[in-house]
């Protein structure tokens, strides 16, 4: 098929797809879909976003804010999927603060017709690799890419106390929180990111190592009783059993946190988490189900239930969450 040709196929494509809004991009048009055509000039393959500069028609350069490593990678976007030289057809929303020159990456074309994902937000549907059945739940899993999406959405349903609906009403996306610093989410939210979340065995306990700003999580598995109320720790501290094949892990001693709950809502020093992850029967997926309270910002418990897939195929990213990527999307 010929490059030019292309077109009319991708906007027909993307006009039937459900369009999330991510948080952090707010400076961005995601109502609105342009088509750039140029040469690549550069492609950064950082975290927690990348970037490609995009040389089109009259040599101007076009900035396309694209996903990161971590998001792009499961994906099957690679360090490689571009190079400089290459002729694209680019899929993007505007940017609505005046910065005519960057814009919000979708999809990308190559000039042989195949398909470059760069957006999680914006990924067409994909068929999945082929890999032998999970034995248990340790292993390499992936969350469904909408579970972030659905998981922030579900917050405008939420029963808040006042200090919660306080926190929601005020948030501002805007404003610079600690994923710009390069400092993950905690779990919950941390867990529905779409990036490698190895849970593997080590001294009896079992860690988890999610691919999101090099965040760990040590679940103790010897009984152990929780420290003291005013020991606290930034992504808690966390107890687990095995009831059956399901993992249960109990976790408390949570930092106060500006998005502890979710990016609208804050977290307090009463925060807990109980979670249940569960292997399918087919093998290839488990359920992440949980319940979270939290007293100051709650005024009912939380539970919701998502899909884990299972994908041995994929390894935590090398690329390190680097600071100038992580704040540029905050910059007026």
């Amino acid at each position: 098929m010929k490059f030019k040709y292309l077109l009319a196929f991708v906007i027909t494509f993307f006009t039937c797809q459900l369009v999330f809004a991510h948080h952090g991009n707010f400076t961005y048009d995601g109502d609105t879909i342009m088509t750039l055509q140029g040469e690549v000039i550069a492609y950064n393959y950082t975290n927690p976003h990348g970037s490609i500069v995009l040389r089109t028609q009259g040599d101007t350069d076009i900035h396309i804010e694209i996903d990161g490593p971590s998001l792009i990678g499961p994906m099957g976007t690679d360090r490689m999927a571009l190079q400089p030289g290459d002729r694209i057809v680019a899929y993007v929303s505007p940017n609505n603060i005046g910065k005519e020159n960057e814009v919000l990456g979708r999809e990308v074309i190559r000039e042989d017709g195949s398909v470059v994902l760069v957006s999680v937000a914006y990924a067409r549907q994909q068929q999945r690799q082929s890999v032998m059945p999970a034995e248990s739940v340790l292993g390499t899993w992936v969350p469904e890419r909408t579970n972030l999406f659905a998981y922030v959405a579900s917050s405008s349903d939420w029963n808040l106390t006042p200090a919660g609906q306080s926190s929601f009403d005020t948030y501002d996306v805007s404003k610079s929180f600690a994923q710009a610093e390069c400092i993950s989410a905690t779990s919950p939210l941390l867990m529905m990111y779409p990036t490698a979340n190895s849970l593997v065995e080590v001294d009896g306990n079992i860690e988890i190592n999610a691919d999101w700003m090099g965040a760990t999580r040590t679940v103790y598995m010897d009984g152990r009783d929780h420290p003291e109320k005013d020991t606290r720790f930034y992504q808690g501290h966390s107890t687990g059993r095995w009831e059956g094949t399901t993992l249960v892990i109990e976790t408390t001693n949570f930092d106060e946190n500006a998005i502890g709950n979710v990016f609208s809502v804050a977290s307090g020093k009463d925060k807990t988490l109980l979670e249940r992850i569960s292997l399918n029967a087919d093998g290839l997926s488990a359920s992440y189900a949980f319940t979270l309270t939290d007293p100051e910002y709650l005024a009912q418990a939380v539970s919701i239930s998502y899909q884990w897939n299972y994908r041995p195929d994929v390894s935590i990213s090398s690329e390190a969450c680097d600071l100038v990527s992580a704040r540029r999307f905050l910059e007026d």
